[in-house]
């Protein structure tokens, strides 16, 4: 059987469950995994560690500081020699890139979200991704808004695939809700594109007039503080319950006891931007119907007031709107959230994820001239 080398800087961060889904679910290619730290999700698979100690250990530092290719991970490569290299993440495809390209390896990257938003604006990146444009075998973006923002950047159109995220969906099963009384459950990281400021004043407007709906809110970060302040001088302290950062499942253990899931993401100051995000389809899957802003590839996967719920971007009044139609309509939630769950079910499977994936490997495979 063929196989691919997997390469992330950190395998893997708790949050990309995204990653491991692929990783771990591979039918026609062995997996593999090359790092510079061993975190989490890699029991599964060899994963092979860059070295912290001895003199090769700080030479595999100062390269990586340096933003160049690792003496470890040219070894390793040679060594292994995988049908297939497959970097996530643009910022760190770009330390396998020479090496891929002189050991003639075909190399599939994918990106993400903040990689393709954020990333190309910081010193350098043009450059360093025009020579990727060039050197890489095939790109994969997560989702057709990605994929515009990738060929905008120079990448060539025909060398890009659209793969959506995949969902394990044995492992999330759908719960019809009686959507008696409503509360709102959030997720994410505490910075700015979450737009989690924007909710927080929602839900202090709707108290205004006269209703008080419970929110609650994983996850932590920077504006952590900031937002606890927001709360407290919104007076709705009482209403919002910041649980800091908790492992995904208990998350989902948290749908069975909300009857929304709000995620009002933003386009950050700094050019920062979503690409679709998993909480979203999580809920969609566990029939928690989605209130979320028109942001990226999200109406790839919410159509409005069918399979959720889209207002505009920092626009808090449209989200109290929103929240209290839907609370005068609650009646309508039932058959939103079963399409939801049809639309993931369609378009969002780890199935569907694993096969396209190999088969952009063999395109790659394929094209590659040794």
């Amino acid at each position: 059987m063929a196989s691919v080398l997997h390469y992330k800087t950190k395998f893997l961060n708790s949050s990309e469950t995204f990653i491991h889904r692929l990783v771990s679910n591979h039918k026609r290619y062995d997996p593999l995994a090359l790092c510079y730290i061993k975190k989490d999700f890699s029991s599964d698979i060899p994963v092979y560690q860059a070295p912290k100690s001895s003199l090769s250990g700080l030479v595999n530092s100062a390269s990586f500081h340096l933003n160049r290719s690792l003496p470890f991970y040219r070894s390793t490569i040679q060594k292994l020699r995988p049908d297939v290299i497959h970097s996530h993440f643009g910022y760190d495809a770009y330390k396998l890139l020479d090496i891929a390209h002189s050991e003639k390896i075909p190399h599939v990257v994918s990106f993400y979200g903040s990689d393709v938003s954020r990333l190309p604006h910081e010193f350098g990146w043009k450059s360093r991704y025009k020579k990727m444009a060039a050197l890489v075998s095939h790109f994969i973006a997560a989702s057709v808004f990605m994929k515009k923002q990738l060929i905008d950047l120079g990448f060539p159109s025909e060398k890009i695939s659209v793969i959506y995220f995949g969902l394990d969906l044995e492992a999330l099963t759908f719960q019809e809700k009686s959507f008696g009384d409503l509360n709102i459950l959030m997720a994410g990281r505490l910075v700015e594109k979450k737009g989690f400021e924007y909710a927080l004043k929602a839900i202090s407007m709707l108290k205004l007039r006269g209703i008080e709906i419970p929110i609650t809110l994983f996850g932590d970060g920077p504006l952590m503080h900031s937002l606890k302040k927001l709360a407290s001088d919104s007076g709705i302290e009482n209403q919002v319950h910041f649980r800091g950062f908790q492992p995904v499942s208990e998350i989902l253990k948290a749908h069975s006891n909300h009857s929304l899931f709000l995620a009002p993401s933003v386009t950050a100051s700094d050019g920062d931007m979503e690409g679709l995000p998993n909480t979203i389809l999580e809920a969609m899957a566990k029939g928690t119907p989605v209130i979320a802003t028109e942001h990226a590839a999200i109406p790839e996967a919410l159509t409005h007031q069918e399979s959720g719920f889209l207002v505009e971007e920092r626009n808090s009044i449209a989200i109290a709107n929103c929240i209290e139609k839907v609370i005068r309509k609650r009646h309508q939630l039932i058959e939103v959230a079963k399409n939801a769950r049809i639309k993931v079910e369609e378009s969002f499977t780890v199935q569907n994820m694993v096969q396209q994936v190999e088969k952009v490997y063999d395109l790659a495979r394929s094209l590659f001239k040794r």
